[in-house]
């Protein structure tokens, strides 16, 4: 092949999708399934065929567009995961096309295209749990992007109205994946508000904040109204998915523990290569009278402060800020490699070599692979397997704890909980202790499981009138793989 050829194949943006798309869905096709994956098709499931909505049957800090995807999940591959891995994968191809897009009208092709190698692999780093494409972050990204796209559209464009209420759209959808997302919706009104419609008069920048807001509210309604069809209340959904965020479990109350996560996450890993590529696109003089310059500024700032919220820095939530770092990516390197006199005769190409040895998720691969030709031995759905065959359809079971296993269990044991509060992470008030004794009396289960030698813990979590009820009601029937399973005196 000519070396033109090759490089018009590097630069191809259809090429660079195929490309991606070969990497993205080879890692998503690990045959592991994370917490959240099996935490939300507990509840995907129990709202498809138990007709047990969110928020009134399972008790999860989410917005609903995650828990909509996995019902119909359910509906159509009976929680398949791979099915929702596949549209996780679908969105962050279209998430890179359109920072392509934007990319291409804020700079220049090239930048498109360095920016889509960047966007892409970072997606599918082990540091971002890069096989786990069923994540409410992946969705969320997706619609905070086409977000951006359409504010930055309207420029000498006659459809302002229109492109600032489908911005608005798109960041209410995003919103309805996941609050955080509401840094987002800050960042772009802001960026209209202060560079995009200097040259509007007041009424119109009004008129235009209005349609932006009325785009947003209009997703969320939606969202709102398809959970009041299933019978939850607007106070339902504000408690479940809002209020909720007050609670101890959302976020880490130890600022050392957060700093901790922050080092180790932020600082001392991959994620390092970025501050170079911030530098970069920071001390290029000539951005900075540009108004995209302080868009992507701002759109950064508040989405990492958002990655920051938690405290917890788990993977799939530094994916928010990979958007806006990419953008940085793609326009710094871009302009460095072409307005830069000593550097004009750098072969594209060889730039392209570099991102993609520098971005490649290699650690994922190994792992991916690994596992893909060497499966575990013993699955956590054996467990859930084993209270399938000892239960009818009509049995509760509870799990007793938050530990992987035991939500793994909960999933395959194709049973529901007694109580909604399924978790023990949101069980951090009495109010909350008092409503599983009572969910415990009132839809008694068959079976109790709990991790061995956790007493402590469950004592420390669920109180002793609670841990009462388990002494005297139930007997350890079983220990097996690590559980302790309690079976209900009056079935033995």
């Amino acid at each position: 092949m000519k070396k033109n050829s090759i490089y018009n194949l590097l630069i191809n943006p259809s090429a660079i999708l195929v490309f991606l798309f070969v990497i993205l869905l080879f890692n998503s096709l690990i045959p592991l399934l994370n917490y959240d994956e099996y935490l939300w098709s507990y509840i995907g499931r129990i709202w498809n065929r138990n007709g047990i909505p969110p928020y009134l049957g399972a008790v999860e800090n989410k917005t609903p567009g995650i828990f909509i995807v996995y019902a119909v999940s359910d509906f159509l591959f009976e929680s398949n995961i791979f099915f929702v891995r596949i549209v996780g994968v679908i969105a962050t191809l279209i998430s890179t096309w359109y920072l392509f897009k934007i990319c291409t009208k804020l700079h220049s092709k090239l930048a498109g295209v360095f920016s889509m190698y960047v966007f892409g692999l970072t997606m599918c780093w082990f540091l971002l749990d890069g096989s786990y494409f069923a994540h409410t972050e992946v969705f969320m990204v997706l619609f905070s992007i086409l977000g951006f796209y359409f504010i930055i559209q309207y420029e000498n464009d006659k459809k302002i109205n229109q492109h600032l209420f489908l911005a608005g759209l798109c960041i209410g959808i995003a919103i309805s994946f996941k609050q955080i997302a509401l840094t987002t919706f800050v960042a772009l009104l802001l960026f209209y508000i202060a560079f995009k419609a200097n040259r509007f008069s007041i009424k119109n920048k009004i008129k235009g904040i209005v349609l932006y807001s009325l785009g947003c509210l209009t997703s969320i309604s939606i969202s709102i109204l398809i959970l009041y069809f299933n019978n939850v209340t607007l106070h339902n959904y504000l408690d479940g998915a809002w209020i909720i965020l007050i609670n101890s479990g959302s976020k880490v109350l130890d600022i050392k523990t957060h700093f901790f996560n922050f080092y180790n996450k932020l600082i001392v890993s991959r994620f390092l290569i970025f501050y170079f590529f911030i530098i970069l696109f920071l001390f290029q003089r000539e951005f900075r009278s540009k108004p995209f310059f302080w868009g992507i500024i701002i759109w950064f700032v508040l989405d990492f402060a958002g990655v920051n919220a938690s405290g917890y820095y788990y993977g799939h939530q530094i994916k928010q800020v990979i958007p806006s770092l990419a953008i940085m990516a793609g326009i710094g390197m871009s302009n460095f490699i072409t307005n830069n006199l000593y550097l004009k005769s750098i072969n594209p190409k060889r730039v392209i070599y570099i991102i993609v040895i520098l971005f490649f998720p290699y650690r994922q691969t190994y792992l991916t692979t690994k596992f893909l030709f060497n499966p575990p031995e013993s699955s956590p759905k054996e467990m859930g397997n084993w209270i399938n065959k000892q239960t009818t359809k009509d049995d509760y079971i509870y799990i007793m704890g938050g530990d992987y296993k035991l939500v793994s269990a909960l999933f395959s044991s194709d049973r529901v909980s007694s109580s909604k509060y399924f978790n023990s992470i949101f069980i951090t008030e009495d109010k909350h202790r008092k409503v599983v004794y009572s969910d415990l009396l009132e839809k008694t289960p068959k079976f109790i499981l709990k991790i061995e030698n956790d007493s402590v813990y469950v004592n420390k979590v669920y109180g002793r009138q609670i841990e009462e009820f388990l002494k005297h009601d139930y007997s350890l029937y079983r220990k097996i793989n690590g559980f302790e399973i309690y079976l209900l005196n009056k079935s033995l």
